[in-house]
């Protein structure tokens, strides 16, 4: 019986020598292409995909872009739509889109209505924000240009996450979305909208750049919805509602929009930035036609947003 005890032991450290030995050699540097897994945690699991560009390079750090889709689409429905991976390799950023589970909605809308899903560190918000640190790990990520966009539901849940976390994202881009805890028939103000945003992010307060899609003939988002986006926004910054420039714009051979421009100071760089398609339906302006949502005759969404976020690094 001593003698077994002996070799016991002596197995025991062999093993533990053996798991110290191999968790002593660095983890393999991901290469560049297409990335998919699972996320997860108490809150839930959910997929999600995404895409490296041929420029990464392990221990250079490189801005990364978290896409939120809308109801009735997936990841992959999304990726299509925006064009976003096509940029990322162009542009040389990180994308990824994760995906909402049918399970947790049917119609595969992110449950931004939910006041469970309005809060950091709780639901829905907690796993997007989840699986940002987790590529975070993975990848080499520049903290400061850390960014989340979406359309639709996902423009709904992007500035939720703008809130919820404004020291993890450095600028947000809304398209077809809403205001934070969302009043779809309007009877909250802008500003108590802003001021629950206040409250939200707590000592974590900043007023996160944000840039606005809306079309004027959308059925499904009221076209005044990104006025009250604009008003949230400029309560969290402590700035009026009074556009500092406006230009009005021209797609060659599509449609004609609005862009207006506020800033938190006369000389300094835009906070907020809104563009008011004319004609536009609750599709994502100049996607894919390829996608039911795609209108091509909008202006470029995803180019413009990316500039956008190139010009608002987190300070």
């Amino acid at each position: 019986m001593w003698l077994s005890s002996i070799a016991l032991r002596h197995r025991f450290l062999c093993a533990l020598a053996a798991l110290l030995l191999v968790s002593s050699i660095p983890a393999p540097a991901y290469a560049a292409g297409y990335f998919r897994d699972l996320y997860v945690s108490l809150a839930g699991a959910r997929d999600y995909h995404g895409y490296v560009p041929s420029s990464y390079r392990p221990g250079v750090p490189m801005p990364m872009l978290v896409a939120l889709h809308g109801c009735t689409e997936n990841d992959v429905g999304f990726e299509l739509l925006s064009g976003w991976t096509q940029l990322a390799e162009q542009r040389g950023f990180i994308v990824v889109f994760p995906d909402q589970n049918n399970l947790a909605n049917p119609l595969g809308c992110w449950n931004w209505h939910l006041e469970s899903n309005q809060h950091r560190g709780l639901g829905e918000p907690s796993i997007i924000a989840g699986i940002t640190h987790k590529l975070r790990s993975r990848y080499s990520v520049d903290p400061r240009r850390i960014y989340v966009t979406g359309v639709s539901a996902g423009g709904v849940m992007a500035n939720i996450m703008a809130v919820a976390y404004p020291d993890l994202y450095a600028a947000a881009s809304i398209l077809a979305g809403c205001e934070y805890d969302c009043d779809i028939l309007q009877l909250q103000s802008p500003e108590t909208s802003g001021n629950k945003a206040i409250a939200e992010m707590g000592s974590r307060r900043r007023a996160v750049p944000t840039l606005i899609f809306q079309g004027t003939a959308d059925l499904v988002v009221a076209p005044a919805t990104a006025e009250r986006i604009v008003g949230q926004w400029a309560t969290v910054a402590g700035i009026d509602t009074v556009a500092d420039g406006v230009v009005h714009g021209q797609v060659p051979g599509g449609r004609s929009y609005t862009h207006k421009v506020y800033r938190a100071a006369a000389t300094g760089p835009s906070l907020i930035e809104s563009y008011l398609i004319d004609g536009a339906g609750h599709a994502y302006p100049g996607g894919c036609p390829c996608s039911l949502y795609g209108d091509p005759s909008g202006p470029d969404a995803s180019g413009l947003t990316w500039d956008f976020f190139l010009a608002h690094p987190k300070p």
